[in-house]
C-alpha cells in the first residue's frame, strides 16, 4: 500500500491511488511515483545552496554610494596618503607586533605609510632586522657625532608598496642636530589628483632639552625650500614635536591632530598644506611605549570632484542639413561671387 509522504496516511483515504489495475483506476486520481516525488519540496541542508544557472543569476545595476563605499574601493589609492604617526620608543623589538597588525587589522594593511620616531636604531642594526612585508623601509639614525647624544633618537617610515612603488620613494632632505632631527621624503604614488604633483613627507623629532625656535625654522626654511623646487606637491610635516609648535611659522599649513597623545598632552602632531585633508583617530599604543598611535584618515575631496557639473549643447549635423546646404550650393551664382564688381580688382 503507498502513503502520503507528508502526513503518512493512506493514498486511498485521500482518493489517490497509485495502481496499474486498470478496475481500480476508476475509483480516484491515479498519480505515478515519478509525479509524487516532483510534488515533494527538495531538502536542503542548512549549509546547501541550490544550483541556480547562470542565465538566472541576478543582475546588480550602478553601484553603492557613499564616502566609505569610495575610500573602500579605492582603499590602496586614495587621494592623498592615509598616515599612522606615533613615537614607539625602539623599533627593533616590536617589528613582529607591527607585522601581525598588518596581516590581521585592516588600519594597518590599508594605511600608506608608517611614520615612527625614537626608533633607537643604529648602524649595527640591519634592514633585514626591522623590515615589514609590503612596505619599503627609509631610516634617519641619530648621527651621534652631531646630536651629542649617546642613544635614542631616529626616525624611519614605511612606505606601503601597493601605494607608492619602492623605486619612486628618495630622501630629499636629511638633518641631526641637538636642536631637531629631520628626515624628508619625496614620493609618487601610482595615483595622486592632478592638482598634486608628488608628495613629500617630512619627519622631526624634537628631544625634549632641544631650542624649540631653533627647531622651528629649522623645519620652516626646509618646508620652503622644498616647496619652492616643487610648488605643486603635496606636503606633510609629522613626528613628535613635544614643547614646539608650528602655527606660528607655518601659517599655509593646518594641524590635524586633535587628541591627546601622551596621557593629557597632545605632542605627535601632523601638519598638512591641504584644507580639510585628514581626521584622526586613536590607536593603542605599540608595546610598552608611553605614546599612543594616530591614524590620519584622508578625507580629502579632490578638486575635479568639487567643481560644478558643466551642461553643454552640441548641435549634430544631420542628414537634412547636410541637403540643404547642398541645395543652397547648387543654387548660388558663383560668377557674381568671383568676379569683378565695380572699381574692385583681382590681384
Amino acid at each position: 500500500m503507498w502513503f502520503c509522504r507528508f502526513c503518512r496516511c493512506s493514498l486511498r483515504s485521500r482518493g489517490m491511488i497509485v495502481t496499474e489495475n486498470l478496475a481500480e483506476r476508476s475509483r480516484g486520481i491515479v498519480y505515478t511515483r515519478e509525479q509524487l516525488i516532483a510534488l515533494c519540496k527538495p531538502l536542503l541542508r542548512p549549509r546547501d545552496r541550490p544550483v541556480v544557472p547562470k542565465e538566472l543569476w541576478r543582475r546588480r545595476r550602478g553601484c553603492r554610494s557613499g564616502a566609505k563605499r569610495r575610500g573602500k574601493r579605492r582603499r590602496h589609492k586614495p587621494a592623498i596618503p592615509a598616515i599612522i604617526v606615533g613615537n614607539v620608543r625602539s623599533l627593533g623589538n616590536k617589528t613582529d607586533e607591527i607585522t601581525a597588525l598588518v596581516r590581521t587589522q585592516k588600519d594597518y594593511r590599508e594605511c600608506s605609510i608608517f611614520c615612527f620616531t625614537e626608533t633607537w636604531l643604529h648602524s649595527l642594526i640591519p634592514d633585514s632586522s626591522v623590515e615589514v612585508p609590503g612596505f619599503s623601509l627609509v631610516r634617519g639614525d641619530r648621527d651621534l657625532s652631531k646630536s651629542r647624544k649617546k642613544k635614542g633618537g631616529g626616525v624611519a617610515l614605511y612606505v606601503s608598496e601597493r601605494w607608492c612603488n619602492p623605486g619612486h620613494v628618495n630622501v630629499k632632505e636629511q638633518i641631526c642636530s641637538p636642536d631637531i632631527e629631520l628626515l624628508a621624503v619625496g614620493m609618487r604614488p601610482y595615483y595622486l589628483p592632478r592638482e598634486f604633483t608628488s608628495a613629500i613627507l617630512i619627519a622631526v623629532y624634537i628631544p625634549p632639552s632641544a631650542d624649540a625656535a631653533v627647531a622651528c625654522d629649522i623645519i620652516s626654511a626646509t618646508a620652503a625650500k622644498l616647496q619652492t623646487k616643487n610648488p605643486d606637491a603635496f606636503m606633510v610635516i609629522t613626528g613628535d614635536f613635544n614643547h614646539a609648535s608650528l602655527d606660528k611659522t607655518l601659517h599655509n599649513f593646518q594641524q590635524y591632530v586633535d587628541c591627546p597623545t601622551r596621557e593629557n598632552k597632545m605632542l605627535d602632531l601632523l601638519y598638512a598644506n591641504a584644507k580639510d585633508a585628514y581626521s584622526a583617530t586613536a590607536l593603542p599604543p605599540l608595546g610598552r611605549s608611553d605614546h599612543i598611535l594616530v591614524r590620519m584618515t584622508p578625507k580629502y575631496v579632490p578638486l575635479v570632484s568639487r567643481q560644478p557639473v558643466h551642461i553643454r549643447t552640441v548641435r549634430r549635423w544631420t542628414q537634412e542639413a547636410a541637403e540643404a546646404l547642398q541645395d543652397c550650393f547648387g543654387s548660388t551664382d558663383w560668377d557674381v561671387l568671383c568676379g569683378p564688381h565695380g572699381e574692385d580688382q583681382i590681384l
